[in-house]
């Protein structure tokens, strides 16, 4: 599992997972940091490898300002504040 959204308000906490054909779109990745935000999405540390290796640090920031999930000034902060969310992230 790379990422997944929990539907707040159904009684069995459903769940979406994020394939990572959908996380090759800049839209759906903008959508699920939107998500994360709220904390109501989350990405597994094999979901950051991915988004790492698939956009590079430079593209995250920019779908991540888009969305205004992590308040970074930089990219160097960004990277930072990224390698805390992999640090506390689940396995899988």
């Amino acid at each position: 599992m790379l990422a997944y959204y929990f539907y707040p308000f159904e009684p069995n906490q459903n769940v979406r997972e994020y394939s990572k054909e959908q996380l090759m779109d800049t839209k759906i990745v903008e959508t699920l940091f939107d998500y994360c935000q709220i904390l109501e999405a989350y990405i597994t540390k094999q979901g950051w490898a991915f988004l790492i290796d698939h956009y590079g640090y430079e593209k995250l920031y920019e779908i991540d300002k888009a969305s205004g999930w992590i308040d970074a000034d930089t990219l160097e902060e960004y990277k930072e504040w990224v390698q805390y969310y992999i640090s506390i992230s689940e396995d899988e």
